[in-house]
């Protein structure tokens, strides 16, 4: 008889990601995969300094990563989803924009930026603060 007490089997389901029983994994990844790519777009990670504003409220935040529609927002407290918000980039009151909560995640806040396919200023302002990614700006 063996001392050995085996871990028990969880099966997987399809599309979700799993992580071995104490194995070491990537967080963010496994959470992405379990969120499923909603996104239209690639994103690419920035670290920009912003101002979310809901109502009165004013909370300092940090844009992690963004594409040409949306972001995703660290740093900020209290969002629903469906909400919308008004984000200030970089401390500039020329870069202000309206977004709408798409999710909150252990990653953060995840944000669609009202009007962004009929007007690129969102993008255009995001090329003009954060360096250029690997490979330039798409």
């Amino acid at each position: 008889m063996s001392n050995t007490v085996s871990e028990p089997s969880v099966p997987a389901v399809a599309g979700q990601a799993t992580v071995a029983a104490g194995a070491p994994g990537d967080a963010a990844a496994v959470i992405a995969a379990a969120l499923g790519d909603r996104r239209n777009a690639p994103r690419v990670e920035v670290q920009l300094p912003c101002t979310i504003a809901v109502g009165a409220q004013v909370q300092d935040g940090m844009v992690r990563d963004v594409s040409p529609g949306g972001a995703m927002l660290n740093g900020v407290r209290g969002l629903l989803p469906g909400g919308l918000v008004r984000i200030r980039l970089d401390n500039r009151d020329d870069l202000r924009f309206v977004a709408e909560v798409r999710g909150v995640s252990l990653l953060g806040v995840h944000v669609a930026i009202v009007g962004a396919e009929e007007h690129p200023r969102w993008w255009d302002a995001i090329r003009e603060l954060a360096p250029p990614p690997p490979g330039g700006w798409a």
